[in-house]
């Protein structure tokens, strides 16, 4: 009775073991499967610089993952080219994101006139960001000559629509 029990208890303890080897190494495989899966679908079309590109995307939305390096090689002349043909659609983002590139020399040589241009161009449309930065440039000189009425006047068009650089700018007594 001893031994019969004791066998027991060993087959018990035997099939416990296979089982939860079998499980592990089930789970094991899965895990391979899985994580290989996800490798070929984020490296189906070779380098990542492309992944999404076969998504419709507004060039505004491209350009910003290659700006940012989202889910793409982050590439400034990349978000440039996505941000110019957006602007030359007449996307204000676009045209505000393009203006920042040629005012901070990235993806493209520094131009505070085509930055100038382009911030104009977004902030006719009424974009906060686009008219305070707009404002910037004509307290500063950039691009423009030098005009505190007009960066004033800017800068009140974007405080109107709660940008708060803005307001603070005129608390600043611009």
């Amino acid at each position: 009775m001893v031994v019969s029990n004791l066998n027991y208890a060993h087959y018990n303890v035997v099939f416990n073991n296979i089982d939860s080897v079998v499980f592990m190494r089930f789970k094991r495989l899965f895990l391979i499967v899985l994580f290989s899966a996800t490798l070929m679908g984020c490296a189906h079309q070779g380098d990542n610089s492309n992944y999404f590109s076969h998504l419709s995307e507004s060039n505004q939305k491209k350009g910003m993952r290659y700006l940012l390096g989202y889910g793409v090689r982050q590439d400034n002349q990349q978000a440039f080219y996505y941000f110019l043909l957006g602007a030359k659609e007449g996307d204000a983002l676009s045209q505000n994101e393009i203006a920042y590139l040629y005012a901070a020399g990235k993806g493209t040589s520094r131009s505070y006139s085509k930055s100038f241009y382009w911030y104009k161009e977004a902030a006719k449309q009424g974009l906060a960001s686009a008219q305070y930065n707009l404002g910037l440039m004509y307290q500063k000189g950039l691009g423009v000559k030098t005009n505190v009425a007009k960066a004033r006047e800017w800068y009140q068009k974007s405080a109107a629509r709660g940008f708060k650089p803005a307001i603070v700018a005129l608390k600043q007594n611009i």
